[in-house]
């Protein structure tokens, strides 16, 4: 039931993955959950899909290019059947993923739909980012809060599988590999691509699969069997259930796993995690190798002693994760003034304000700063962001501010604004402090209860729930071209 405390807001999530492409609208609940007399701390309390679009190939002019018209024609002609328009929505992203990142024309496709997908509807893409949101979207993230058990998503998707390890709701570690459905496609009953990073595997162990076999063959099915056999075998080295292989670093995308510790639980989603629940005759039933895989996951030990749990989703996991768990909503206690929203595509720099740290803060500040011009050329408009300190006095907080000014003086010619971003609850008593020291009328943000760290970009939306907080998303921004 909607109370006078509840806040609605429409959000989208739109996933152009390596094979498929959809959409979700969703309805997002924010509500102040601090009891009467407390500071008021907003949380989204509920996340309802009000409209799921079809599952479309994603389309494709050739093997390097997107056809980004018929995606945008796509995107435009679901916003017509959910009965939509971009101004009716607060939220949400559009997100390129698995081999769909690679493209060469992935970053001008993103950016353009985000365009026309909404003022706050934002571009990400890259496998951390992914991996994340995958788990958020299956119902991982919310098992491992439950369970308080290590679970592991793995979102085997067309052409990556993204790994995110979650404990208590929070990411542990991400990792990404070259493993998916469509390694291998089959068209008229032969083989019609191979990915390159398979290329170097089949090499690497010598099972000679060439591009033009006939898949009805048994020596070229036993050939698909031994190499989806050694693919899971990877995924599960990459899990830390086997000890690591030499073919592990050769699918890896960018990162491995590195907490070192071996996974209580763990969960599928994306399109091959469905040819796991869902056996087929047909080993070819999609063109590619998805089905084989699947059937080689369940003889695996990802699915045994009890280790596998049923996801909540899994075609769908990633265009839910991205519209309804890419957004955070900032702390109550903010301030801002002069600032313009949404605000998009933001960098972060992150300097250590601790207690102990203060005297060192200046020179942290400017030497961040230095080697973020030097090494982005970017002459834009940054955030700067930190934990932060827990209940300083006021005394301290002044200090910090005094710094923070002195520091930022020759960043904030010309009318460029100031955005603070913190963990802890100081936002509004720091932008209070900064708003006396800077020059009358400067713009300046500062909020809370966000982390994120150098190398993020974050975005922020119209302030909500009668001015007392702000959508915000941090993300990952990598287009590997």
């Amino acid at each position: 039931m909607k109370t006078d405390a509840d806040h609605i807001i429409q959000s989208v999530g739109i996933d152009i993955g390596t094979t498929t492409t959809q959409l979700i609208f969703s309805r997002l609940t924010i509500k102040n959950a601090g009891g009467f007399g407390d500071i008021p701390r907003f949380v989204v309390t509920n996340k309802e899909i009000t409209y799921r679009s079809a599952i479309y190939f994603t389309p494709l002019r050739s093997g390097t290019e997107i056809d980004a018209s018929a995606v945008t024609a796509l995107i435009r002609s679901e916003y017509q059947k959910a009965g939509m328009r971009p101004e009716d929505l607060s939220t949400g992203a559009v997100i390129i993923t698995g081999e769909t990142s690679r493209k060469s024309n992935a970053r001008e496709v993103v950016h353009a739909l985000s365009d026309i997908a909404g003022d706050f509807v934002v571009a990400a893409a890259g496998p951390n980012l992914e991996s994340v949101l995958a788990g958020k979207g299956s119902g991982a993230a919310a098992l491992s809060e439950k369970t308080g058990l290590l679970t592991a998503n793995m979102d085997i998707g067309g052409g990556t599988t993204n790994i995110c390890f979650f404990q208590d709701g929070y990411v542990v570690d991400t990792a990404c590999f070259d493993i998916g459905g469509r390694s291998v496609t089959v068209c008229d009953n032969r083989i019609s691509h191979i990915s390159p990073k398979l290329t170097d595997l089949i090499e690497h162990i010598a099972i000679p699969l060439q591009i033009g076999e006939d898949v009805r063959e048994e020596a070229c099915l036993t050939k698909l069997t031994q190499i989806c056999d050694s693919l899971v075998s990877i995924l599960e080295q990459a899990v830390l259930l086997k000890p690591a292989g030499s073919g592990l670093s050769l699918m890896m995308t960018n990162q491995l796993i590195t907490c070192g510790r071996i996974t209580e639980q763990i969960v599928l989603s994306g399109g091959v995690a469905d040819c796991v629940q869902k056996e087929t005759s047909d080993p070819f039933l999609y063109g590619d190798i998805g089905v084989l895989l699947g059937k080689a996951i369940r003889g695996s030990v990802l699915l045994s002693a009890k280790r596998g749990t049923k996801s909540d989703e899994t075609m769908s996991a990633t265009v839910i994760g991205a519209g309804n768990y890419s957004m955070e909503v900032s702390g109550s206690t903010i301030a801002y003034q002069n600032i313009t929203f949404p605000i998009k595509n933001i960098p972060v720099i992150y300097v250590d304000m601790a207690e102990d740290r203060l005297p060192f803060l200046y020179d942290a500040i400017t030497n961040s700063v230095r080697q973020f011009r030097d090494d982005s050329k970017d002459e834009g408009p940054f955030a700067l962001a930190s934990r932060g300190i827990a209940c300083p006095s006021f005394v301290l907080i002044e200090q910090i501010a005094e710094i923070i000014a002195s520091a930022m003086h020759v960043e904030l010619s010309g009318d460029r604004m100031l955005i603070l971003i913190l963990e802890a609850d100081i936002g509004k008593a720091l932008g209070q402090a900064l708003k006396r020291i800077l020059p009358a009328g400067s713009p300046f943000l500062c909020i809370d209860g966000i982390s994120c760290a150098s190398g993020d970009y974050i975005d922020l939306g119209a302030p909500k729930a009668s001015g007392k907080v702000i959508p915000v998303i941090v993300k990952t921004l990598i287009f590997d071209t």
